[in-house]
């Protein structure tokens, strides 16, 4: 394995963690368009922790879907995880610009319930990419 992409992994996933742990306190704020824009960042950076990891060496695409649909073509266990998680896609564009979604903001759009989502959502995708990785990155 290339000591300069599993580098890069650990730099992916200390990310992702440290965003995760900030979702609840975002949340306790009532931002839940940023909780479930950053829910989305936090999944998508696990993701490309262990993309970097299996060797990728530039993961361009911002999509869940995407990034789990190649992490299956190293693991077949991401393919299920991409149908749970995919969710999180839709946080991308429309938690964060006011025209993505039509006449509502996205701070008068998405409610408690959708962070709440969004986070459960974050924290699956950085717990199944910690176990997937903790062998390779010795964590």
């Amino acid at each position: 394995m290339n000591p300069e992409l599993l580098k890069e992994a650990r730099r992916w996933l200390k990310q992702a963690e440290s965003d995760c742990s900030f979702l609840p306190v975002a949340k306790e704020s009532g931002k839940y368009d940023v909780t479930c824009f950053l829910s989305q960042q936090a999944a998508e950076k696990a993701l490309k922790a262990y993309l970097f990891a299996q060797g990728e060496e530039a993961v361009f695409t911002h999509a869940i879907f995407k990034l789990c649909e190649i992490a299956a073509q190293y693991d077949q266990s991401f393919s299920p995880l991409r149908d749970k998680i995919k969710l999180l896609d839709y946080f991308y564009v429309e938690a964060r610009y006011p025209n993505a979604i039509e006449d509502v903001i996205p701070a008068d759009f998405f409610n408690e319930k959708d962070a709440q989502e969004a986070i459960s959502l974050a924290n699956e995708t950085l717990d199944f990419v910690r176990e997937k990785l903790s062998s390779v990155l010795g964590e």
